[in-house]
């Protein structure tokens, strides 16, 4: 991970803490391609697992 990737993580993670931020929002961000699964693993305590109504954000051809 880059010093800038470990900013944004412990940002994320302080947002979880403090319950800034839900399981929605950390869904969310790993949706838009700012947080991986593997690090919402690691601020949520549990696997990432998308869900159907959640839309990817490559166009579709």
């Amino acid at each position: 991970m880059t010093q800038l990737e470990q900013c944004f993580f412990n940002m994320y993670k302080m947002d979880y803490d403090f319950g800034w931020y839900g399981k929605d929002q950390m869904r969310g961000l790993v949706v838009q391609g700012f947080l991986s699964a593997e690090n919402y693993q690691k601020i949520v305590g549990e696997a990432y697992e998308r869900t159907d109504n959640q839309v990817s954000g490559a166009p579709q051809a």
